[in-house]
């Protein structure tokens, strides 16, 4: 009797014996018998990588690359196979020693009024702003698709001049003036055209219908396969910029 005393009384000691004091883990780390908990998983939707988050997102806006003023094929999707453009860190095109821009094999002289846009596109050469009043922006876009290009001279062409139309009912195949000439040597394509532009969109993206819109446009060969110098955007600014940007054609030299 007195041996199952002495037990109980032990027993009951040790039950009131507190657990020091930091013996606990962190609450941060309960989970998991004091390990730490994982982390969440990163949302795949929120990401620099996330193809419809960023500001090469080709499904909205002015990167659409099916509506708008950065489509090279008209609003149309690439019957040549084109390869799909892959996000890029952003760049710029160097500084040369002369001043001059280098844009692929080309140097060339950028009005100074021109605001370079980093391009963040793997089928982007260069990008940029015109200056203009608020609501008649206009941008210059300079393509490049690889030694192939992206299909014919005039396929090109035919898709830019489609995006217009003519408030007369007139063809815009008809109104374009279409030039072949030289830059730097290298056998080109000119165009230019008004009207109002209109381009359907092939993906989720917004359709572009812009009234007083204007185009200038070059298709430049190069020992590297020809480049597309696609300008577009508010009448306005496009016609107060047109001599510049002919003699920005003009001053390509080939590097």
């Amino acid at each position: 009797m007195k041996r199952a005393l002495l037990i109980a009384l032990v027993l009951a000691g040790s039950c009131k014996k507190e657990a020091p004091h930091g013996d606990l883990p962190p609450a941060s780390n309960w989970n998991g018998g004091g390990s730490a908990a994982p982390a969440a998983p990163s949302n795949p939707h929120a990401t620099a990588d996330n193809p419809h988050a960023t500001p090469d997102n080709p499904h909205a806006g002015m990167d659409n690359p099916n509506a708008g003023m950065d489509n090279p094929h008209g609003g149309m999707a690439n019957p040549h196979g084109a390869a799909v453009p892959e996000q890029t860190p952003p760049r710029t095109p160097d500084k040369l020693p002369d001043g001059k821009l280098a844009i692929g094999p080309y140097a060339l002289a950028v009005p100074a009024d021109w605001t370079v846009k980093p391009i963040t596109s793997s089928m982007r050469a260069a990008d940029f702003v015109l200056p203009g009043k608020p609501g008649a922006e206009a941008e210059l876009v300079v393509f490049y698709f690889g030694k192939d290009g992206a299909g014919g001279v005039q396929d090109n062409v035919d898709r830019w001049v489609d995006q217009f139309q003519q408030a007369d009912g007139k063809s815009s195949r008809d109104a374009a003036k279409i030039e072949k000439t030289k830059f730097g040597g290298q056998e080109a394509t000119f165009v230019s055209l008004n009207g109002r532009m209109v381009a359907t969109a092939m993906g989720p993206g917004p359709a572009v219908d812009k009234a007083d819109q204007a185009l200038l446009a070059a298709i430049v060969d190069s020992p590297s396969g020809p480049y597309y110098f696609k300008l577009v955007g508010a009448k306005a600014t496009v016609d107060a910029n047109a001599k510049a940007f002919r003699a920005m054609l003009e001053s390509i030299k080939v590097r």
